[in-house]
């Protein structure tokens, strides 16, 4: 194994857990706006969190299942999956100062990578 390829490897397990870590605070953001719910009955607040948080966590959770697919193409086979996170890397970049650390890595990894592998 090359150590582009545990570079690589390491990018793939990053995304993973990033994934991950996005899941479970919108899960848990979800299931802390249901139980909060309650206490605001009359207040215009539930039925804007309804109407926002709705699209917006499915959005995430759409994002996260395709991170995690591709990072999981990519661990299985050199190349496949490096597209997808190259896109997700460059959008992590604004999630500072976590996303942007793991985006500056991935980035460099797998365009490194790429670049090894199309010579």
């Amino acid at each position: 194994m090359t150590g582009k390829r545990v570079h690589e490897i390491v990018a793939a397990w990053l995304h993973v857990a990033i994934a991950l870590l996005v899941a479970g605070c919108v899960a848990f953001l979800w299931f802390a706006a249901a139980e909060l719910a309650p206490l605001m009955q009359g207040s215009f607040i539930p039925g804007l969190i309804a109407w926002v948080g709705r699209p917006v966590a499915l959005t995430l959770f759409a994002v996260t299942a395709l991170q995690l697919g591709a990072a999981v193409a990519l661990l299985r086979q050199p190349g496949r999956g490096g597209t997808v996170l190259i896109v997700l890397s460059l959008l992590l970049l604004v999630i500072f100062p976590i996303g942007t650390a793991v985006g500056i890595y991935s980035l460099w990894a797998l365009l490194v990578a790429r670049a090894e592998r199309t010579r």
